[in-house]
């Protein structure tokens, strides 16, 4: 049975068949002129007979050159010899029989040491060629390892690179394939089989034992035993890129980390300046409000007062047009009495004083404090669930009649709805505010909330700002969303009094 398999294997070297084939088509040539004989061609047989010996060279000879050069080439050193010493056992019969030379095993002997020579020097030379290409193979498998961990990302996107890149560094990549271990996960080349023709190397990076490379070969394949060291140097040279990769992620995680922690200091920077600039606004209408509210007060008081007086003198004479212009004078006095009144506001607001309100009750009181004009229609829906919120009253009435007051302005002059609704989640109730009048443009809307900052030809900005501190110191937030020429919406979002 082994002598079948062996004969089976001989024969199934495409190579070694090329050889036979050829050996036999050279001996053909070379008794070309004894067959020629045997036929019947005589004057054929002596002209290829004068190539046996043309200028004491035999050339028909010569053609034995051609297998042992191809066996050289393809198989090595030993089949190169053993076919020239089977070229000799051919050139016997004729040297015996047939050849006229006195010493009859010279001429064959001396012709198979040249044919044996010619094969060894054409075989190394081969065999040079073939370990040349192999050592750049080697040095270019290398060489793209340490460009994959360059590229990657990860050690798993590198091991995944490296399973599919060592087969090309070997003899048969296409029946080579390659498994890594590393840290108990497990990274194979493409269409991966194993086979008992392997080397392994273990995976070392600083002196300790990570994991393993193992290479495996469908052929029975010395090169991997003799050329073991390349497995070694793989092995090192994935052991190092696996740590170059290791301290680059690291590397990337610190940077961004540092990233994340330089955006934290300059938003803490810049929240820190817009509280100094807010602080300074505030310092400059604590100064306004101290030195100049009590003064115009007291003036403001003695023009109304006079107004009175005049509007009762002229009650008895019936004089409109007189009547009209007190009416007027004593409107912008209370114009002017807000603005007053909303400078000393704004710096002496009062810590709330939290209870229990209906929501419902405290937008209905809001809204008797506003008298909009014919053609703004305001509408109300609380989805119909009572809600209770934990406020002060009277803080957030003032929030509600500032937000509707504004509301109603917006549309100036024109035809328009100021719509009141809420949402509700589980610890918050949104109160919603929405009109469909002017809108704020994109560049204003952070500045709103501003003091001092105001679009309105009347009034000095602290209405929003005064609104929104209220909103934050009852425990809740402020928003709001705006599209030119469609609408604003304000949302005040409060908490929900828990049931105990």
């Amino acid at each position: 049975m082994s002598y079948k398999r062996n004969k089976k294997g001989i024969w199934a070297n495409k190579q070694l068949r090329y050889v036979i084939a050829l050996m036999a088509l050279c001996a053909i040539i070379y008794y070309l002129p004894t067959i020629s004989g045997r036929l019947g061609f005589i004057s054929v047989q002596d002209s290829l007979n004068n190539l046996h010996n043309l200028y004491g060279i035999d050339f028909l000879g010569l053609v034995f050159f051609a297998p042992v050069v191809y066996s050289a080439y393809f198989l090595g050193v030993i089949p190169s010899i053993l076919t020239a010493l089977v070229s000799m056992f051919v050139l016997l019969p004729h040297a015996i029989l047939i050849d006229t030379y006195p010493n009859a095993l010279f001429k064959p002997t001396a012709f198979v040491i040249i044919l044996s020579a010619v094969g060894a020097v054409v075989a190394m030379l081969q065999k040079s060629e073939k370990e040349h290409q192999q050592r750049i193979k080697e040095m270019k498998c290398l060489y793209d390892i340490g460009k994959a961990a360059g590229d990657s990302n990860s050690v798993d996107e590198f091991l995944g690179k490296v399973v599919a890149i060592i087969p090309r560094a070997t003899q048969y990549p296409e029946g080579t394939s390659v498994r890594i271990t590393f840290h108990d996960q497990v990274y194979k080349s493409p269409n991966f089989q194993k086979n008992t023709n392997k080397v392994s190397e273990n995976l070392m990076i600083n002196g300790e034992n990570t994991g393993i490379v193992e290479i495996y070969s469908n052929r029975d394949n010395p090169y991997l035993k003799k050329k073991n060291h390349l497995t070694k140097t793989l092995s090192e040279r994935i052991g190092g890129a696996i740590r170059q990769v290791e301290l680059e992620q690291s590397l990337r995680g610190y940077y961004e980390q540092l990233e994340k922690e330089v955006d934290n200091r300059t938003k803490d920077l810049e929240h820190v300046q817009e509280k100094l600039i807010r602080s300074e606004r505030l310092a400059a209408v604590g100064e306004l409000a101290s030195g100049v509210g009590h003064e115009l007060r007291n003036p403001l008081n003695v023009i109304r007062n006079c107004a009175y007086l005049l509007n009762m003198a002229l009650a008895e004479k019936s004089d409109e047009e007189a009547t009209n212009t007190l009416k007027v004078l004593d409107k912008q006095i209370d114009i002017a009495n807000k603005i007053v009144s909303d400078l000393l506001d704004f710096t002496r607001i009062k810590p709330p004083t939290q209870v229990k309100a209906d929501l419902k009750s405290l937008i209905d009181e809001s809204l008797s404090w506003i008298t909009p004009t014919e053609h703004v229609t305001v509408n109300v829906n609380l989805n119909g669930q009572p809600k209770f919120i934990k406020t002060d009253p009277e803080q957030m009435n003032r929030v509600f009649s500032n937000l509707i007051s504004n509301a109603v302005q917006a549309m100036n002059g024109k035809a328009g709805e100021v719509n009141i609704s809420t949402e509700t989640d589980r610890d918050h109730v949104a109160v919603i505010f929405q009109d469909t009048g002017c809108g704020i443009p994109k560049e204003n809307l952070e500045k709103i909330f501003e003091p001092l900052f105001t679009t309105k030809p009347k009034g000095i900005g602290l209405g929003l700002a005064i609104s929104k501190r209220l909103v934050e110191q009852n425990g809740g937030k402020m928003e709001v969303s705006s599209q030119v020429g469609k609408g604003t919406k304000f949302t005040v979002k409060l908490p929900i009094e828990q049931r105990s």
